[in-house]
Order: structure tokens, then C-alpha cells, then sequence
């Protein structure tokens, strides 16, 4: 009898009641000046203005081309008047530009003048029909007002320590949370007279109705405070935990509230976001959404640390810019589902540019900006495996030198390489295969411009050549970085890359894990039988006669494990679709002669068939987890959503320890605050295992079903292996069976969703 055991890491699990109508991919990432902390667009003239260290960067809407802007200080704030075309940018702790606010011609892109202001500024609101710009003074607790016309100021006094500001222009009034005491400072755009409105505790931020003249207030301890705006009463709403960033759509008057985790010391793995009617103040909540902060919305270290909620109310979409998770999470407003796409590492704020249609996020550590598409969803282009990276070869962009042992990671720009891939490549499906100089703690495959996540692609501490496949989204010029412990060659073949979907791109349809082939079982079909792979031959496999794993002839390609059992060492297998020339690459070595498992993406060839061949003698065996067809030919087609990789798993030190047997496991409710959305029906997993003996094999599937006959990963030799999966989910869990005592980690890359 297995022995089945549960790490079920939170109690709750979220049921998808509808399928969510969401998509959205970053479509392109583009570095900025030092240390991006702000942003902000002129939907008119489709301009982004990203605030940093000296420099405001200037995203051209249209082309994506930069331009620089230099001033003082730090851009710690923006705001864009549009019918001006003036942009203000709030600066402080620098002596080029010590508490003022510059102020850029939108026209010239030059600074026009630079306006001193109150001690600390940290935010900036701006009222167009009256030409007046206002700046929150955290140091001194002034409002300073800005005449737009003459850049003449009047200074404001306010409650202790504001952080956050919102105008009505409507009604002229200016609410100014003043987090030292538990009120709001409200403002006459007129007369610059000033009231106090309590509010039930000490406020964090502000957002306002201008339609319905309500301002919400979101306050410490879990409350939301609602002000009218035309009697200033006032009534306190029950939100999350620890609620922060807020947001208002004013066309459905639905209000959302941010309720964010500690990553320290709450006890808790997701953050919510409460959801309030802003006609009954009625609430509900969307759990599971990935927003996490070192604590509530504070100013610290030159960054105002509070997720930035920012409505779309002409498409009833809402965006959650997640800080910690490194994450965009959007809400469909129609059914409150979410999708989530990860972005740079320490995301400093959020921009929608109604011009084009695309979500701007700056990166504070990666000094860039993530372009998302929030309509675009990913699909395959599969290619005959090529060979687009190896070191070993003379020095170049996808040759030498090796990736030497503690560097920064080496970019490697695939669209320039030889494989013809496309600009418009947003993710890639490699092989990734080193060739260690000795030996190699771990070596991790990233978004080329991202930090080094703490994550691993592949280990090998005996120094042996080793490969495994890995989904890698694309970075900065649409590049790939490797990052090793230790100096390895490094070999990168492709077999398919993801872009926005068209009629030639191809969705996924997940299958649970199932056996096609295994040359020692001569029950198998014809064809996916004995006998055993000769060295120096190639063999056709017709996939499509496992009748049993209910493959269609739709599909165009899949989604494989392969699985040696040779009786000696084995050079390389190299897998491609029937009906082509063999490419000259690899898709697994195993040079000790253990049982090894790796998996690929395979065209499909000549009827539905694919073609191997082996340098040396052995039997294989191949599993099938899913495959790629058009999105009409089938149910229920899903998309891929790239994550920055994060661990969401890990057993060790005290964290649930080695296993035998059974393990559930709550992939949304994880160790590593990683952000797969509620919507996931397969996850992109990489697989480690640290076995404690020689472990026979472990086998990834869908809570919920029988265990299959299939494995994902061997490590008889009980050496540390790791193999990427694609595991379909139900609910958010899947299982994971250890024939024998091992450690396991696993690492998510992305997933599939409608």
C-alpha cells in the first residue's frame, strides 16, 4: 500500500466558477535610466515617463524608442497634465535637486524649470480643468500647489506624514491622507481652505468616485473609510487583513482593495483583493491574488512601498502591480477572475496607456520596463530542433568563451542567433545542456536583464554533461540568460518559440501523463514496442497509434518526456519530427549509462510520427502530458503565462522534509510567493530531487486522478536530477510519487490557462 501524504501549504482553495475571459503577455521589455521608480503616460500624445536617478526615460508609445531627460534628483513621483502637455516630477534626497519638482516640456522633451517644494515629496496629483498641480510633502506635511500657468506655489499645511493624494476635479476638492493620524485632510481647489475628516484608523491610501462624489479611504486594521464628498460623513467598510493599494472603476462603481502578505510573519501565502459595491458597500473577495510587501504602504528608502491598482473601466479591467511577487495581476471586472504575468524583479509602479492598449512596469533593481499587451495570449510556434547557443565553439554571441563559474549571467540574444526566430518571440521552449569544466552546484536559465532568481534549471556535482529542457521567458532584446555556479560550456537548442496568437500559432491541450511508447514492453502497440534502439539508427515512433492516450490527429505537436534505459553510456538521443532531415542537436545525454529522463516539445512529423536516433544502444520510453493543435480544433484551448522563476516548493530544512509515497501539493498556496494564477490547468515545472537512496523514479500528475504509469523523473543512481514537466492541475494541486526516501524541490517557470 503507498503511503500518501498531504502539504496542503494553505487551508483554503479557490473554485473557478467560470472561465476567465482574461489574457496578457509582456510583449517586450525595454531598459531605462538607474533604478526606475516611477511612471506615468500622456494617452495623447502616447508617451511613457519613467522617473529614475537623475533621468526621466521617455517610452515612445509607438515604437518603443527611448529617449533621456535629465534632472536633478530622483523622480520619485510623476504626473501628466495632458491638455498641457506638461510632465511634473517630484525629486528629493539629492543635491542636484533637493526637495522640488521639475517640471519637462512634453513637446521638446526638455526640462522647462524646476519649482521648489515642501521637504520630502512622494506624490503628485495633477487637476486639469484648473491648471493646478499638487505635491504631497511627507517630510514637512504640506500640500504644495503648483499654478500650472506660472509654476507659482502656495504651501498647504496638512496632517502629520501624507502619503497619498487624490483630486476631484468635479468638485475641486483635494483628499490628502495623512498617515500620523487617523484622518483625511480635505482641500478647497479654490481656496486652498483645509478641513479634517476622521477616518476609523490610521490611513494608508486614497482613491475617489468623481461620479458618485465618494472618496475611499483605506486604513490600517482592515477598514475601508467612505467619505461623502458632499456632507463629509463618513462610513467604515471590513476589507482584508491588511489592506493597501485601492482602485476605482467609476463606470460599474465597484471599488477594489488590495489586502497585500508579509513576507515576514503574517502566517499567510496569498494576498486578496476585497471587492466593494460602491452602491451598498457590499463586499466580496478574490482570493489568491499574488501581492505581497515588507510591510503596510510607507515611504522607505526613496520608494513609496504600496501595490499600484489602476482601473481600465472602458474594458472593465483592473491592474495590480504586486511589489514582491515581481508580478502583473489583472482582474476581470465582469467575473472578478485574475490572471498573473511576471514582470521585472521590485516593481516601482503601474501605468495604462489607453493610446495603444499596453500596461508600462517599471523595475527598480533591473533598471527596465516590462510592455505588456493585456489582450494577447501566448501560443506555440513549434520549429525542427536547432542549435542556436555553444560555447564550445570559437568566441562570439552564441559561441565562446564558457559561462564562467560566479559571474553576472551571460545574455544571449536568440532572435540574432541562427534558428530565424522572430523579434516578436515572447517565450522559448529549449534544451538546455552543459558540459562542465568540472564541477557544477547548479547553473539557471533567465530573462536576459533580470536578477538571478534563486532557482535552478540543472545540477551537476559529479561534473557530468547533463541536459534538460526549460520554458525561458524572453528579456531584454528578446534574449536568454545563464547564470552558473561553477565555469560549464553551455549547448542551447530550441524546438519552438511562443508569440501572440494567430492563425498559425498553436494553443495547449492538456492530457493526463500517459505511456506512448517503451521499447521493453512488447504489449505496447505496433511501433511503440520492442525492440530496443540500436546505436547509430534512427527509429520512427507513430505517436498517434497510442490509442490510449486519446491524442488527436489535430495535433501538430507535443509535449513529451523521454526516458532512456540504455545497459551502457550513452552519448546523446535526438528527437525531430518524421519526414525531416536529423538536426544536429541533443535532447539527452547520458554518459554514465543510468536511467536518465528529459523532456521536449516535438513537431509532429510525417503522420503524426517522430523520428529518434541514439548514438549508442538502449530502450526508451516516452510519456505525453499534452500537445499543441490550432485553438478551433478542440475544447477548451489554453495559453501560456510566463512567471519570473520562482521556487514554489522546497522540503528541505525543516520544510516538510524527504517524502516516499503520495504528496498532494497546493501549487497556489506555496512557500516561495510565486503568483500562478487561480486560472492554472497545467503549470511549467521544473523538477529536482535530492534523493536520500537511489530513487527509481517520481512521477508528477493531477490531484484528484489515478496515479499513471508514467514517470517524470529517475535518479537511480541517486544523484541530484532534475527534469521540467508540464503538470496539469486540478484546483491549483497536483501529486507527486517517490518510489523511494528523497528531497524535492520545484520551480515554476509559467503556466497554462485560458
Amino acid at each position: 500500500m503507498r503511503a500518501t501524504r498531504y502539504l496542503l501549504l494553505a487551508a483554503s482553495i479557490v473554485a473557478v466558477s467560470s472561465i476567465s475571459a482574461l489574457a496578457q503577455a509582456v510583449i517586450t521589455t525595454v531598459p531605462v535610466a538607474q533604478a526606475p521608480m516611477s511612471v506615468a503616460v500622456n494617452n495623447v500624445t502616447n508617451k511613457i515617463y519613467v522617473g529614475a536617478e537623475g533621468t526621466v526615460t521617455v517610452i515612445d508609445g509607438a515604437t518603443n524608442n527611448t529617449s533621456s531627460i535629465s534632472i536633478g534628483g530622483a523622480g520619485f513621483a510623476i504626473a501628466v497634465n495632458a491638455t498641457t502637455n506638461l510632465i511634473y516630477v517630484a525629486e528629493h534626497g539629492h543635491a542636484g535637486c533637493n526637495n522640488c519638482v521639475a517640471v519637462i516640456d512634453g513637446a521638446s522633451n526638455t526640462l522647462q524649470t524646476v519649482v521648489q517644494v515642501g521637504n520630502s515629496p512622494v506624490a503628485l496629483a495633477v487637476n486639469a480643468v484648473t491648471n493646478t498641480i499638487y505635491c504631497v510633502n511627507n517630510g514637512d506635511s504640506t500640500v504644495t500647489v503648483i499654478d500650472g500657468a506660472t509654476n507659482n506655489t502656495t504651501t498647504v499645511p496638512v496632517g502629520p506624514f501624507p502619503v497619498a493624494l487624490a483630486v476631484n476635479s468635479a468638485t475641486n476638492k483635494i483628499y490628502v491622507a495623512d498617515q500620523g493620524v487617523p484622518e483625511v485632510t480635505v482641500i478647497d481647489g479654490a481656496t486652498d481652505n483645509t478641513l479634517s475628516v476622521g477616518v476609523l484608523n490610521l490611513p494608508i491610501s486614497i482613491a475617489l468616485n468623481p461620479n458618485t462624489n465618494k472618496i475611499y479611504v483605506v486604513c490600517e486594521g482592515g477598514t475601508v473609510t467612505v467619505i461623502d464628498g458632499a456632507t463629509d460623513n463618513t462610513t467604515d467598510v471590513t476589507v482584508g487583513a491588511t489592506p493597501t493599494g485601492i482602485g476605482v472603476n467609476p463606470v460599474t462603481n465597484q471599488i477594489y482593495v488590495v489586502n497585500v502578505c508579509y513576507v515576514m510573519g503574517m502566517g499567510c501565502n496569498s494576498g486578496s483583493v476585497t471587492v466593494i459595491d460602491g452602491s451598498t458597500n457590499n463586499t466580496s473577495t478574490i482570493n489568491n491574488t499574488p501581492s505581497y510587501s515588507p510591510g503596510e504602504c510607507e515611504v522607505e528608502s526613496e520608494l513609496f512601498w504600496c501595490p499600484t491598482v489602476v482601473v481600465d473601466s472602458n474594458h472593465n479591467k483592473i491592474f495590480i502591480e504586486g511589489i514582491l511577487p515581481n508580478a502583473l495581476t489583472t482582474i476581470d471586472g465582469a467575473t472578478n477572475t485574475t490572471i498573473t504575468t511576471g514582470v521585472g524583479d521590485l516593481s516601482t509602479g503601474l501605468a495604462y496607456n489607453s493610446a495603444n492598449n499596453l500596461v508600462y512596469i517599471p523595475s527598480f533593481v533591473d533598471s527596465t520596463v516590462s510592455i505588456i499587451d493585456p489582450t494577447a495570449k501566448l501560443q506555440l510556434v513549434p520549429i525542427t530542433p536547432c542549435r542556436v547557443v555553444d560555447t564550445r565553439q570559437p568566441n562570439g554571441p552564441f559561441g565562446g568563451p564558457p559561462i564562467q563559474g560566479g559571474a553576472q549571467p551571460r545574455a544571449f540574444p536568440l532572435p540574432q542567433g541562427s534558428c530565424n526566430i522572430p523579434s516578436t518571440a515572447v517565450a522559448y521552449s529549449l534544451n538546455v545542456t552543459v558540459v562542465p569544466m568540472g564541477t557544477l552546484g547548479y547553473l539557471t536559465m533567465l530573462p536576459s536583464g533580470q536578477q538571478v532568481p534563486s532557482t535552478s534549471t540543472l545540477n551537476s556535482p559529479d561534473g557530468r554533461t547533463k541536459a534538460n529542457a526549460a520554458m525561458v521567458q524572453a528579456g531584454l532584446s528578446g534574449g536568454v540568460s545563464a547564470y552558473a555556479t561553477d565555469t560549464t560550456n553551455l549547448i542551447l537548442d530550441i524546438d519552438g518559440y511562443f508569440v501572440p496568437s494567430s492563425s498559425s500559432t498553436l494553443a495547449f491541450f492538456p492530457l493526463t501523463p500517459c505511456r506512448v511508447a517503451d521499447t521493453r514492453n512488447p504489449a505496447e502497440p505496433p511501433g511503440l514496442g520492442p525492440p530496443s534502439l540500436a546505436g547509430g539508427t534512427q527509429r520512427s515512433f507513430p505517436v498517434l497509434a497510442a490509442t490510449s492516450c486519446n491524442i488527436p490527429s489535430s495535433a501538430q505537436a507535443y509535449s513529451l518526456n523521454f526516458t532512456v534505459v540504455p545497459p551502457h553510456a550513452l552519448q546523446y538521443l535526438t528527437v525531430w519530427p518524421t519526414g525531416q532531415n536529423q538536426p544536429v542537436v541533443s535532447t539527452l545525454n547520458d554518459p554514465t549509462g543510468t536511467v536518465v529522463a528529459n523532456a521536449a516539445i516535438v513537431m509532429a512529423g510525417t503522420s503524426g510520427a517522430i523520428n529518434t536516433y541514439v548514438s549508442d544502444n538502449t530502450n526508451l520510453v516516452i510519456d505525453i502530458n499534452g500537445y499543441f493543435a490550432p485553438a478551433n480544433s478542440g475544447s477548451n484551448p489554453l495559453a501560456l503565462y510566463t512567471l519570473q522563476p520562482c521556487r514554489v516548493l522546497d522540503t528541505r530544512d525543516g520544510r516538510g522534509g524527504e517524502f516516499s509515497g503520495e504528496l498532494v501539493i497546493d501549487v497556489l498556496e506555496n512557500e516561495g510567493f510565486c503568483p500562478p494564477s487561480p486560472q492554472a490547468q497545467g503549470y511549467v515545472l521544473n523538477a529536482t530531487v535530492i534523493p536520500v537512496d537511489p530513487l527509481q523514479y517520481l512521477t508528477l500528475w493531477p490531484d484528484g486522478e489515478p496515479q499513471p504509469v508514467v514517470s517524470t523523473l529517475n535518479a537511480v543512481d541517486g544523484a541530484i536530477t532534475s527534469n521540467m514537466a508540464i503538470v496539469p492541475t486540478n484546483n491549483g494541486l497536483i501529486d507527486a510519487y517517490a518510489t523511494n526516501l528523497t528531497q524535492l524541490l520545484l520551480d515554476i517557470s509559467g503556466y497554462f490557462a485560458p
